[in-house]
């Protein structure tokens, strides 16, 4: 019966917010991009390569859930090449960055269908998958029940529930407990989340501390030619010094911009990386009012600060960057972006104090001594201190680097909980 209400309660917050959709349709490309599969229409041709073999569905949400799961998506196909990969996104940017990373370990890429009995059986009879894989904190109850009915297990991979989400699900635990009960297998990020998934109602047996799979993540050594390229587009010469402000969101431009100018070091280079591209042209307009000199990476030049308005090339700039300022800290109510992308190039990292999703990542690097922690009104001093002192950004990055190293295996670990269903 709560599966029947949950569905009639979907069905009518489709119907009330269609205007707000179709205005957004309307005015931003990326809520116009795969409707038809949100409804579990497709191309004919969508799943022609699901055909001859048993189909995994591997489920991401956006750009870092993506990134995730890639070193076990790859493991998986080394050992099980037979079996064949449907992927889902929710978002464009997500969508885009499987269909480049994942080329030759994906089948079939898809929008996420909308969690409604019907559309989720029109995808099911036309993909019939032998497990399903969610990266971290995706919880969905009529896919999760149908899947259940059918013997299909549901995996969850890299998983995590946030203090909020875990106050949510014990608030509403008539609904939730069904639905974490319908999870096969969950592999937790951390201790504290695994705690937290057995309070939720997934039985102890079926749980695993597999680790963060953010550290298995093995960025390809970038051409040198790309890279050549990449620094004359940016004005970045090998002698500069760069700060690079990656996956920045509203709010936080201005902050950099700030300890940008305070840290007063002459000739440091800084890159703006938004970490939406609709925002592009919002922070243009906000270095512009902050009176800068500035260049695009889409029109070349050689000022001081460049905005980066192109996507899937941030961990590459990262790669040549003198200090690396991960964003979505500054700001409140965001909880941070993954720390570990900088540290595998043996970069300094320097986040903001505003941390949920990726506290506990900012304390392994903290307590290793390789990541730097600015609180309000702290970044700019944090940042002086920094390009003043090559010997302690040389330590700083090593330290964060050896933390990436130390915490390896969460993929292995969770192809295995794949491999045990799977047989």
């Amino acid at each position: 019966m709560k599966y029947v209400l949950y569905d009639i309660l979907l069905h009518i917050s489709v119907v009330a917010l269609f205007p707000y959709f179709l205005f957004k349709m309307a005015t931003a490309r990326k809520y116009r991009e795969g409707i038809p599969e949100r409804f579990g229409f497709f191309a004919r041709d969508k799943f022609a390569g699901l055909k001859r073999g048993p189909v995994v569905w591997i489920h991401a949400v956006s750009v870092g859930e993506t990134k995730a799961i890639l070193p076990v998506l790859k493991l998986f196909r080394e050992r099980h090449p037979e079996v064949k990969v449907l992927f889902s996104t929710v978002t464009m940017t997500g969508n885009r960055t499987a269909s480049n990373d994942g080329k030759g370990l994906i089948d079939a890429l898809i929008y996420f269908p909308f969690d409604i009995s019907w559309v989720l059986k029109r995808v099911l009879r036309a993909t019939n998958p032998v497990a399903l894989v969610v990266v971290e904190k995706e919880i969905w109850p009529n896919l999760f029940h149908q899947l259940r009915s059918s013997s299909v297990p549901v995996i969850v991979a890299n998983g995590t529930i946030s203090d909020r989400s875990f106050r949510r699900y014990a608030r509403f635990s008539f609904i939730f407990r069904s639905v974490f009960e319908d999870i096969s297998f969950f592999c937790a990020r951390t201790g504290a989340d695994l705690e937290k998934a057995v309070k939720c109602g997934v039985d102890k047996d079926r749980v695993v501390l597999a680790g963060n799979l953010k550290f298995d993540l093995k960025p390809p050594a970038p051409d040198p030619s790309y890279i050549v390229s990449l620094r004359k587009s940016l004005g970045i010469k090998e002698t500069d010094m760069a700060l690079v402000a990656g996956s920045t969101h509203p709010g936080e431009e201005e902050i950099v911009l700030r300890a940008y100018r305070e840290c007063g070091i002459t000739g440091l280079k800084l890159v703006i990386a938004p970490r939406h591209p609709e925002r592009f042209s919002e922070v243009e307009a906000i270095i512009k009012r902050h009176g800068l000199k500035y260049s695009k990476r889409s029109t070349g030049g050689a000022e001081d600060v460049v905005l980066l308005d192109t996507v899937g090339e941030l961990m590459t700039v990262y790669s040549f960057s003198t200090v690396a300022l991960v964003c979505g800290s500054l700001a409140e109510g965001i909880g941070g972006h993954n720390l570990l992308e900088p540290a595998y190039f043996s970069k300094p990292v320097v986040y903001g104090s505003h941390l949920t999703t990726y506290l506990n990542m900012a304390e392994m690097l903290e307590e290793a001594g390789g990541g730097v922690r600015a609180g309000d009104g702290e970044l700019g001093a944090v940042l002086k201190r920094l390009f003043s002192d090559n010997g302690l950004r040389k330590e700083l990055g090593e330290k964060a680097r050896k933390v990436v190293e130390e915490n390896r295996g969460a993929a292995a670990r969770t192809v295995e909980v794949m491999e045990r269903f799977l047989r």
